[in-house]
């Protein structure tokens, strides 16, 4: 049985890491991007130096940036 995917537009507001593989930590730059959670894990998507970005974590992770405030949802 599956979830049907929730698209969240949301703004990065503090540090947001993730780490691609396993390669080092990177940072999100700070500004809008779109959430799209499903299942355990959240997948953000934005815009750098204008090119499409995206990053995979788990939704623990995700769910801390939110408590934290470094992701604040709901921005349009």
């Amino acid at each position: 049985m599956s979830s049907n995917p929730t698209q969240i537009s949301a703004r990065i507001v503090a540090p947001v890491e993730f780490r691609a593989g396993d390669g080092p930590l990177l940072e999100i730059r700070e500004g809008e991007c779109q959430v799209i959670v499903e299942g355990d894990s959240a997948v953000l998507t934005w815009t750098e130096d204008g090119q499409p970005l995206t990053a995979a974590i788990p939704k623990i992770e995700f769910d801390r940036f939110i408590e934290s405030g470094a992701i604040v949802l709901g921005v349009s």
